[in-house]
């Protein structure tokens, strides 16, 4: 009989359990991100590098041969397309001309059509002025990361239309910072 309660009680708890590991608008990654969009989105359209300008290594990319974004090891291959299509520029995101993607996401549930995807991303801040071997360097590079969003827009995109088809025709429309990641 305790045996039975027992399995029971486990299929329940097993099922409940997953049932709330879905995704919620409400909580986690999306509800910093879900009250930015809605306090303080003003749609934008920002200027695209072109392909020539842009030179991708293995987990870095150069621009206009002066900016530098740098990739996490684990960075999905496809947030590099965002990079490589020439959407974000580093001057724009943190005044510096090297900029350090730690993680990005997209946040479909905050993408309001088929046109649309919200993005966020944490980047470490950097200090190119400071000396490698000094305390500030190493300091500044282990600090809370920033947050981080942007919004990509695709006229010609629908329901059907691939990642990277969607961002080769896409228009960076929205950049903001969102905080300290703590």
């Amino acid at each position: 009989m305790m045996k039975k309660i027992f399995t029971i009680l486990s299929i329940i708890i097993f099922a409940v359990k997953g049932n709330a590991q879905t995704e919620d608008i409400y909580g986690g990654k999306y509800h910093p991100a879900k009250e930015h969009f809605e306090t303080q989105y003003k749609k934008q359209e920002y200027p695209k590098y072109s392909r020539f300008q842009i030179k991708l290594e293995k987990d870095r990319m150069i621009i206009d041969v002066v900016k530098l974004i740098e990739f996490s090891k684990n960075l999905d291959e496809k947030f590099k397309l965002i990079f490589e299509n020439g959407l974000l520029d580093p001057m724009r995101i943190n005044g510096n001309t090297v900029l350090k993607i730690a993680s990005m996401d997209e946040l479909p549930l905050l993408s309001t059509n088929p046109q649309t995807k919200r993005f966020k991303f944490w980047i470490f801040p950097q200090n190119s002025n400071a000396k490698k071997d000094s305390v500030e360097y190493v300091l500044r590079g282990r600090m809370n990361p920033n947050e981080y969003y942007f919004e990509l827009q695709n006229e010609n995109a629908d329901e059907n239309t691939s990642f990277k088809e969607f961002v080769e025709g896409a228009k960076l429309t929205y950049l903001a910072y969102g905080g300290i990641i703590i």
